[in-house]
């Protein structure tokens, strides 16, 4: 039985391409240093904007070296933090591993120019993975997984949504004499896979 809920995300991707008949991703557009891959095949095809590895091919997710309708099946995973630019200047361990966005209408443009160009390189009915978490951004909570529904327009169905829920956390880093603040919003200890069929 395939839940939507786990604490693996090996298991949850296994279990998409299980339910979506993938033996082996097309293509991801993030790949970054392949982690995501460490007991799955890995793509035939690896893209990221910053390549850590010789193996894979520097474009945007947005901007895909790739022709019209030339693939089914494809994984976007970006980053989902916002302020880090700021957080990058003072060396955040968050910051070096992921990268990120200042805004959260940076994460917009980038989301929804990827979904257009997945449009563009997948075949009708060929699959997109996005991994993506809500946040709360200047004091507001801005529901990601929600807002791609939107995003994608008349592009994409939702087609399955797993939660996957983290099984620890990196502490929230406190300065030296800083007076506990009061916590305003709870704190978001999930991240989604949506899986997006092409119409």
């Amino acid at each position: 039985m395939i839940k939507s809920h786990n604490t693996d995300q090996t298991e949850i991707i296994l279990n998409i391409m299980e339910l979506c008949g993938i033996d082996r991703f097309d293509a991801d557009v993030t790949f970054g240093n392949g982690m995501f891959y460490k007991n799955i095949n890995e793509p035939a095809l690896k893209f990221d904007i910053d390549p850590q590895r010789q193996d894979v091919v520097k474009a945007s997710s947005d901007h895909l070296p790739l022709d019209d309708a030339s693939i089914f099946s494809m994984v976007f995973d970006p980053p989902f933090l916002t302020y880090v630019k700021a957080a990058r200047d003072h060396n955040s361990i968050m910051a070096k591993r992921f990268g990120g966005y200042w805004r959260y209408d940076e994460l917009q443009d980038h989301y929804t120019k990827t979904i257009v160009e997945a449009y563009r390189v997948l075949r009708k009915r060929g699959i997109m993975v996005i991994k993506c978490q809500d946040i709360i951004h200047n004091h507001r909570h801005h529901p990601t997984h929600i807002n791609i529904t939107q995003w994608m327009g008349g592009m994409f169905r939702l087609k399955d949504l797993f939660v996957l829920s983290a099984k620890n956390r990196m502490p929230i880093p406190q300065k030296e004499n800083e007076r506990k603040k009061t916590q305003k919003h709870a704190r978001i200890h999930h991240s989604f896979f949506m899986v997006l069929e092409r119409l």
